[in-house]
């Protein structure tokens, strides 16, 4: 360490009365998940100096603390009635602020408010500080946390989606805003509402235009750092506020902002797998835009707004897996989307609503992984990229027309991969790939985008390959680390851990014995901390994880002990009633490791239910599909069924003859 380098990240100045919630601040920020991007800066939050020790009322600040506060980069102030009245707390700030200046000196609100919770040194002078606000809930302490390590970490959460942008200041100004906000809605309103009639709508125009900033504003600054669980909190609230107004008495403006929140709670819901609670939000939210709707036909806002109310509930659809409920709202968005477009086609927003309509149907017929409707799935990928591109153009900076056009060329490369040959598929996705990569160049601390470009890359090495070189596997093996950090970083975010525990099972046979117990190990940190809601994904996940725990026995030379583990995981895939749509990759894997073990009836066996189901699932021919189906069918020497298979991969590139012996077929 050099002289110049502090020794504490920062210096918490607390009352003792207060020291349960010292404590906990000290823990959360000093195992707060920094970005790796500013960790490579050399930023951190840790450690951070806590005094435990009740001060006396000795006339100066010990030796040990004094060392401390000019030791420390940053110091956070505690705010309470018992933090205002502290002698000691107000010596601290002074003492900081003397060695410091004010630019490093942060404050959270933990009881009180400014007036009763501000320590007199903290704003003598005229100085009017700016507080962060430590909820006594999960989701408000969360969020609390994440706003001083913004300022910790010298960024803030909108310089964490483009860093730079702003001071700190102002982030924690406004999450101050919009937590004093929580408390006073409610409160706020009904006050207002004792007094004249336009005074009572001006209240609550007000009241829910800062719960919509609760909601929708800050859900665009926490969504590209992955916190949209730090929204629970502040939705619970919001939904109790909404449930209690008459929809047939209120004006359209207020409809509209209530659909606009409601949306962007059922998001929340969604992604954390709360499916019940999503619904709710879904319904309601359709409700109040139907409603504005009826009331003007014609008008584009009101058409906008029941369009993403039917984008949700196509979208709840499909998190379900209903594929035949979804068309029918997902049509009708993009029949509202169209509208839009067609008056006024140089409008970006309505050209970006109908780029989305034909996007949303693109990926509605491919999640049917039917060779009928890959027709219908690559024409509307076409029209959604041409759309994007018309919006690009009229708008060059837009960070979000970019993305979209990121994600609908992801759909098309994935329908090419079906159809076309080896080089063709791989040139188009390598330049989706490309364009991909920039983008999160340029916008680094998103961490959607990275997600995306993690997701990228394994879906590349594992569906454009059969089997890969060394390089590949490196890289493969880069994004599966990087990915890893993601799903740590927000912790309840499911789908993050969705994308990085079907990446591994997807391509942990590529790997040596090292490599998988390193992902295994990965996985089943994961898995002790899935929900219970997940109860689903328990199911696969989890014997997914034994099938990996079975290769390594198998790899470590232990037969007997893979073999045992392996009967007893076959228990529950033998001979089912019926299968869940992932299952055809379960007994796939349970194939390939009886045909390890060179049990033959068991592997003739899960080749016979592997083939059946994996029929049923898909008819798409993607390479990797094909050639599993080719593994199994020369497992049961069915030459009728491998013959054409192996043509169809030969045809299209993706494996020469000498790559899989056709003996058996050819004699």
């Amino acid at each position: 360490m050099t002289n110049n380098t502090p020794k504490y990240a920062a210096f918490i100045s607390y009352a003792h009365a207060d020291e349960l919630m010292a404590a906990r601040l000290h823990k959360a920020l000093e195992t707060y998940p920094v970005p790796k991007q500013l960790r490579a800066q050399g930023k951190t939050t840790k450690p951070v100096f806590r005094d435990v020790a009740e001060l006396t009322a000795a006339h100066s600040l010990s030796e040990k603390i004094q060392a401390a506060v000019k030791g420390s980069r940053v110091l956070i102030v505690l705010c309470s009635p018992a933090a205002k009245a502290s002698y000691w707390v107000n010596e601290e700030i002074r003492l900081f602020r003397a060695l410091h200046g004010d630019a490093a000196i942060l404050s959270a609100i933990i009881k009180g408010n400014p007036d009763t919770a501000f320590p007199e040194a903290l704003t003598e002078g005229g100085r009017e500080p700016l507080a962060a606000a430590l909820g006594s809930d999960r989701a408000g302490f969360k969020l609390g946390v994440t706003q001083l390590a913004a300022g910790m970490l010298e960024t803030g959460l909108d310089d964490l989606v483009q860093r730079g942008a702003k001071r700190r200041q102002r982030i924690l100004g406004a999450g101050l805003a919009a937590s004093l906000a929580l408390s006073g809605v409610m409160g706020f309103t009904a006050l207002q509402a004792v007094e004249a009639r336009n005074e009572a709508e001006r209240a609550r125009g007000d009241a829910e235009g800062l719960v919509e900033y609760m909601i929708k504003d800050l859900k665009f600054k926490l969504e590209p750092v992955g916190r949209l669980d730090l929204l629970e909190g502040i939705g619970g609230k919001a939904v109790e506020y909404y449930d209690a107004q008459d929809i047939k008495t209120l004006p359209d403006d207020s409809l509209t902002r209530q659909a606009a929140a409601r949306q962007v709670l059922a998001q929340v819901h969604l992604d954390a797998g709360r499916m019940e609670e999503a619904q709710k939000e879904i319904e309601a939210s359709a409700a109040l835009t139907r409603e504005v709707l009826e009331r003007n036909p014609d008008d584009t806002d009101a058409i906008f707004a029941h369009a993403q109310s039917e984008f949700w509930v196509g979208k709840y659809y499909i998190k379900q897996g209903k594929l035949t409920e979804a068309e029918m709202p997902y049509r009708e968005y993009d029949r509202l989307a169209q509208i839009l477009y067609q008056k006024d086609p140089a409008n970006f927003d309505w050209v970006m609503e109908a780029a989305w309509g034909k996007n949303n149907l693109g990926a509605w017929a491919r999640k049917w992984a039917s060779l009928e409707l890959a027709p219908m799935a690559s024409d509307n990928y076409s029209q959604a990229i041409e759309y994007f591109e018309k919006a690009i153009a009229l708008r060059p900076t837009s960070k979000l027309a970019q993305t979209e056009l990121a994600d609908t060329m992801a759909g098309k490369a994935n329908i090419f991969l079906a159809f076309e040959t080896a080089e063709i598929a791989r040139d188009y996705y390598l330049n989706y790939l490309k364009f991909l990569k920039t983008l999160s160049s340029e916008y680094p601390n998103d961490v959607m985008l990275q997600s995306d470009l993690f997701v990228a890359k394994t879906d590349y090495y594992n569906g454009y390959f059969l089997s890969l070189n060394s390089s590949n596997k490196i890289a493969l093996s880069e994004a599966l680390d990087d990915f890893f950090s993601l799903t740590q970083y927000d912790d309840e975010n499911l789908k993050y851990v969705d994308f990085f525990l079907r990446a591994t099972f997807n391509t942990f046979e590529n790997f040596n014995l090292k490599e998988i117990i390193i992902r295994k190990g990965q996985v089943e940190d994961i898995l002790k901390t899935l929900p219970q809601e997940s109860v689903l994904y328990h199911t696969y996940y989890r014997s997914m994880a034994r099938v990996m725990d079975i290769k390594i026995n198998y790899l470590k030379g232990e037969r007997h002990v893979a073999k045992d583990k392996l009967r007893e995981l076959s228990v529950l895939y033998s001979d089912a009633d019926s299968y869940l749509p992932d299952d055809w990759k379960l007994l796939y894997r349970i194939f390939l490791r009886y045909q390890e073990l060179e049990d033959k009836e068991n592997t003739k066996k899960f080749a016979r239910l592997f083939l059946n189901e994996v029929n049923l699932a898909s008819d798409l021919e993607y390479p990797t599909i094909i050639f599993s189906k080719l593994t199994a069918t020369l497992a049961l020497q069915d030459c009728t069924s491998a013959k054409p298979l192996a043509q169809k991969l030969e045809a299209r590139g993706y494996l020469k003859r000498t790559d899989l012996s056709l003996k058996p077929c050819n004699s």
